[in-house]
């Protein structure tokens, strides 16, 4: 069972994910993952510069993204997901769909990246990606 540390910064309105709703996607990824033992995430929503530096110091990208996870071998933090909502909201503008979804599908992917999926290559991407999709259905 996903077990979050949620820290919310200074997001406001829809952008701001409540922790009933962090709580409600961390059990719907760990019941698709068939989670038995306690994984500690944090959770944490920030801002664009934050975002930018952050995106630039690990993965060598020096802009603004949606998401990032990361996952660690510490027993005290298995993993943490970033999300900046001011881009979400850009990205959900775009593909017409309420922002609040659109950051549920945002933890679910970053959630899914700590745990080992990811979708840089093809074979992967048909992995991680409709599992994302069957989990995003069941929350929105």
């Amino acid at each position: 069972m996903i077990k979050v540390s949620y820290a919310p910064g200074r997001a406001r309105g829809e952008g701001k994910l409540t922790g009933p709703a962090v709580k409600k996607v961390a059990e719907a990824v760990s019941k698709a993952l068939s989670l038995k033992e306690d994984f500690p995430v944090s959770i944490a929503l920030i801002d664009s510069p934050a975002m930018q530096r952050i995106n630039k110091e690990f993965r060598g990208k020096d802009k603004v993204t949606d998401v990032l996870a990361f996952q660690y071998d510490e027993p005290e933090a298995f993993g943490e997901v970033l999300i900046c909502p001011a881009y979400a909201r850009e990205q959900a503008k775009d593909v017409g769909r309420l922002l609040h979804d659109e950051m549920i599908e945002l933890l679910v992917h970053g959630l899914l990246h700590v745990f080992g999926y990811d979708h840089i290559k093809p074979t992967d991407a048909k992995k991680m990606l409709p599992l994302q999709e069957r989990i995003v259905k069941k929350l929105i």
